[in-house]
């Protein structure tokens, strides 16, 4: 078995064993998808093809074809356009490292430096990658894997008509392997303002905006997305959803949709791989304790180049908060958001577009003082109520 079809066979059957944990329409997704694999001579095209037999003698077994791609935050656009996950790079050290180091480790009493400097590299690679990559990285690189998959999408029908032979009623599913890195988040909904656990990956807008105009819900019947993190976990956050009205699916499984404010939304599409960072690990052990270190250089980074993309970021909250949209924002971009946010009555452009800087009505010192103390309840209490 392939690299590739190892790695998607890893994310279905995952995906599976989920099912335990799932309720409702999810539930009868991955259940559909748990049927045996049906035999065939060509195991591409879709990636997938499993059997449902009937239910009742009435009724005809089903064949579901199953096409898997993966999205990845981590991802950098070649030169002849072609988007490729970086995250797999990350993957692929961190079992390259454990196969190499695992049975040493296990049976030493010592860990070997080398091996704690492999994981310090790897922390240090992580990092840095995810400072090359943004929001409107992940959703390129959603855009691109969905398109370059729907094209396809009639000839996973026809071969799975062919499979069929008038015997079977056909359906398709689209799985999507999802692997972002959001950290920091505070999630702004009608339960209030929180922050989520670091491993939570939003389902944005954005990404339902572009299912909905891309997937033809007469040829696609199903979407299973399957999100975490880089290193996903055994147990990533499963969704199933019927396609024809996917907003009403998330609704009636109670999954919130969101607009997203993050600190990086500055940056267009592959913008951010073309910052200039070096991450340098470091690391010291005292007795049985080892301590991780990283020595972060941005070459770029300045006063105005620190606070433009916060700005940026807080003017579409601010907006999203005014239209009642629940929305995602990044801890810096909150906490101006709740400190100064009630202050700011307009915005004015400096040279460009995405440079603004807000214009406040008159507060005092006590003002700001007090809302700061009320922001960290929030950061480090982790209440839910609203400020």
């Amino acid at each position: 078995m392939s690299d590739k079809k190892s790695n998607e066979q890893l994310c279905l059957d995952k995906v599976i064993r989920s099912k335990k944990l799932l309720h409702g329409e999810s539930k009868k997704i991955i259940t559909k998808i748990s049927g045996s694999e049906f035999e065939r001579k060509d195991m591409e095209r879709p990636d997938f093809v499993r059997y449902l037999p009937p239910a009742s003698k009435h009724e005809r077994g089903i064949l579901i074809g199953i096409e898997h791609f993966r999205v990845d935050r981590l991802s950098l656009q070649k030169k002849n356009g072609k988007v490729a996950s970086t995250g797999i790079e990350i993957e692929k050290n961190f079992h390259r490292i454990y196969e190499h180091w695992y049975e040493e480790v296990r049976r030493s009493e010592v860990i070997p430096d080398d091996a704690i400097s492999d994981i310090a590299n790897l922390i240090a690679l992580q990092i840095e990658k995810e400072e090359k990559s943004s929001y409107n990285t992940f959703l390129k690189s959603f855009q691109y894997s969905l398109d370059k998959h729907l094209e396809n999408v009639d000839a996973y029908r026809t071969n799975l008509r062919k499979l069929s032979g008038g015997k079977y009623n056909t359906e398709l599913a689209l799985l999507i392997e999802i692997h972002s890195e959001f950290r920091n988040l505070f999630l702004n909904d009608p339960k209030g303002i929180y922050r989520p656990k670091n491993d939570f990956t939003p389902i944005f807008e954005d990404m339902i905006r572009l299912l909905e105009e891309k997937v033809n819900c007469h040829k696609v019947n199903y979407i299973i997305l399957c999100m975490g993190r880089t290193l996903h976990t055994e147990n990533p956050t499963v969704v199933g959803i019927r396609t024809g009205d996917i907003r009403k699916q998330l609704e009636k499984q109670k999954i919130i949709i969101y607009e997203y404010a993050g600190k990086d939304l500055i940056f267009s599409d592959f913008q951010a791989v073309q910052r200039n960072i070096t991450v340098e690990p470091s690391y010291s052990i005292s007795g049985d304790k080892i301590s991780f270190g990283i020595n972060y250089l941005d070459k770029d980074r300045n006063e105005q180049f620190i606070i433009n993309p916060i700005f940026y970021a807080l003017k579409q909250a601010l907006e999203y908060r005014r239209q009642g949209k629940n929305f995602v924002t990044t801890f810096e971009t909150q906490m101006l958001l709740d400190v100064l946010g009630n202050y700011i009555i307009g915005w004015e452009k400096k040279d460009s577009e995405k440079i603004l800087f807000p214009v406040f009505i008159p507060f005092t010192r006590e003002d700001l003082l007090y809302k700061i103390q009320e922001f960290e309840k929030i950061f480090y209490e982790g209440s839910r109520e609203k400020l």
